[in-house]
């Protein structure tokens, strides 16, 4: 009995040895540990690739979501009356006219009209009284490319933000 225990034993040991032996597995077509290696590093490049992927989806959605909160906050910042500077058909036009209003130490807001047209815009108010104000300190100025008004927002001419 224990010459069969120890045959047994001895068999198993070399059943083992004779198994983990590369050229064993190769004559046998299973992979060797070489292969094995090769194939956990292209596992380990799949996963990193995913986790990239998953960070890079994330991140996008961060800066989404911050783009989608900053164009509500500018939403929620439209003031009901705006005295307007002027309004221009060309960018640039309407670019200067707001250069030499903040020069003179104004607050400028511009909107895009349906019609296409660029308004160049004080600071607005929700009460009617601070727009009249900045009314007549553009009509003081003298700057005015033409008579200064006041735009009501409920009139919804500007373009959504």
């Amino acid at each position: 009995m224990k010459k069969v225990i120890f045959r047994a034993a001895v068999a198993a040991a070399l059943l083992v040895v004779v198994c983990s032996c590369d050229f064993i597995r190769s004559s046998l077509g299973k992979p060797t540990s070489a292969d094995l290696a090769v194939l956990r590093q292209e596992r380990e490049a799949r996963e990193q690739a995913m986790r990239d992927s998953i960070a890079a989806a994330e991140a996008e959605r961060a800066r989404l979501e911050a783009e989608a909160a900053a164009k509500a906050a500018e939403a929620a910042s439209i003031k009901r009356y705006y005295a307007v500077a002027g309004a221009f058909k060309d960018p640039a036009g309407a670019q200067v006219y707001v250069d030499k209003l903040q020069e003179n130490g104004l607050k400028v807001r511009t909107f895009d009209f349906k019609s296409g047209l660029k308004v160049v815009c004080l600071e607005g108010s929700d009460t009617l009284d601070v727009v009249r104000r900045d009314l007549a300190t553009l009509k003081s100025l003298k700057i005015a490319p033409s008579d200064p008004w006041i735009y009501n927002t409920n009139q919804k001419l500007h373009k959504e933000i």
